[in-house]
């Protein structure tokens, strides 16, 4: 998928923030999963609490947006598990995220009815961290490194910063084959990826 190709359509499919503008990478028709480029207009603010049906997972690609008084920049992340309370939102000069929600996002008004604390990774600014060679097998990706953002308590499944540098695969040469038993899905966020 070729994400500037795609045409913005308006709000979250679940009927959610109808003031966005969003891209659709891809969406589960069974549960309403999706993952989506949302672009927040210049001026966004919400100033009511409420909470989202769904979790909702993200990383900004330009700008910044401000929840509950926390300001995530560019390339911040976090995992905002369903029912998490948001008490006020902004983006006054707009912003741009690549958002993954896990079932429908619908929004209900008040300050939500508890969610999964084991599942919350509130904020990480993947700038101040290093990048880590020895958390991926050699083997597969020699010369790789990541930035581990979160690794989910219950099925294991992860989210990373993923680097490769350039000619890491020689032309004639293939890498061994591998499996692994959850989706794996890519953003490129920068360079090119042959797969």
């Amino acid at each position: 998928v070729q994400a500037q190709m795609l045409p913005w359509q308006a709000g979250l499919h679940g009927g959610a923030r109808p003031e966005v503008q969003v891209k659709t990478l891809s969406a589960d028709d069974a549960d309403g999963s999706a993952s989506l480029v949302v672009r927040y207009p210049r001026g966004f603010e919400r100033t009511s609490p409420e909470h989202l049906t769904a979790h909702e997972e993200f990383l900004v690609l330009d700008g910044w947006i401000e929840i509950n008084g926390r300001r995530y920049g560019t390339h911040s992340y976090g995992f905002l598990p369903a029912g998490y309370p948001r008490e006020r939102a902004r983006a006054p000069d707009g912003a741009v995220l690549l958002d993954l929600f896990y079932g429908e996002p619908r929004a209900v008004a008040g300050a939500g009815g508890g969610y999964d604390d084991k599942l919350l990774v509130e904020y990480v600014d993947p700038l101040t961290m290093d990048w880590d060679p020895g958390l991926v097998d050699p083997q597969l990706a020699k010369g790789v490194a990541i930035k581990p953002l979160r690794t989910d308590p219950y099925t294991g499944e992860v989210s990373f910063l993923y680097c490769s540098p350039p000619h890491r695969v020689p032309p004639g040469m293939a890498k061994p084959q591998w499996t692994h038993p959850m989706v794996e899905e890519l953003y490129v966020l920068e360079g090119e990826y042959v797969w």
